[in-house]
């Protein structure tokens, strides 16, 4: 091939990469889906399910209510009247948000907490007081015995109130603290 053509091949396929690089870097419009998913900031770590147009995990900025990221990924948007149940209550990390409709048309929000294999996965903190026995077996160095102790001491002293206070159960030191420190 004619190092001309060769040159003329080159400069096509540079500006057709140019035009989709830029075309791909034009800003989705406000209110979709994609919008928030690119927050960078400080923020929260929430899933995001049921009836809506992109359901996932999502990175949202704090202070945001259930209403308003449930209107971020809202199938049709005029659901967004008839929405009932915990509308205004601020989001935290590690929360599900669910929007259900049932068999009459009627929408309703329903929040509950991420388990914690997903809470770890996505290195969302877990808190000591809100740990079942067989999630603390997810923790390395925490088996069935030590789990079952760790649900007996919270039961029978009340909240541990942070992760230090887990070495008052027999059986975790400092070593097997600061083993798993980094998920809480």
């Amino acid at each position: 091939m004619p190092r001309s053509q060769r040159l003329a091949l080159w400069c096509l396929a540079l500006l057709l990469s140019v035009s989709l690089y830029l075309k791909g870097r034009v800003p989705t419009p406000r209110g979709e889906g994609a919008a928030f998913s690119r927050y960078t900031g400080q923020g929260i770590t929430v899933r995001v399910a049921g009836t809506v147009r992109h359901p996932g995990i999502y990175r949202l900025p704090l202070g945001i209510s259930a209403g308003a990221a449930i209107k971020m990924t809202l199938a049709d948007e005029g659901a967004t009247t008839s929405v009932r149940g915990p509308v205004t209550r601020v989001l935290a990390s590690g929360d599900v948000v669910i929007l259900d409709k049932d068999g009459a048309g009627n929408t309703s929000i329903i929040l509950s907490k991420m388990g914690a294999k997903e809470r770890m996965l996505l290195r969302v903190p877990l808190h000591p007081d809100l740990l079942a026995e067989e999630e603390w077996n997810l923790l390395p160095g925490i088996g069935p015995a030590l789990s079952r102790r760790i649900m007996a001491d919270r039961q029978k002293n009340g909240a541990f109130g942070s992760v230090e206070g887990l070495l008052r159960v027999p059986g975790i030191g400092e070593g097997k603290l600061a083993a798993i420190r980094k998920y809480f």
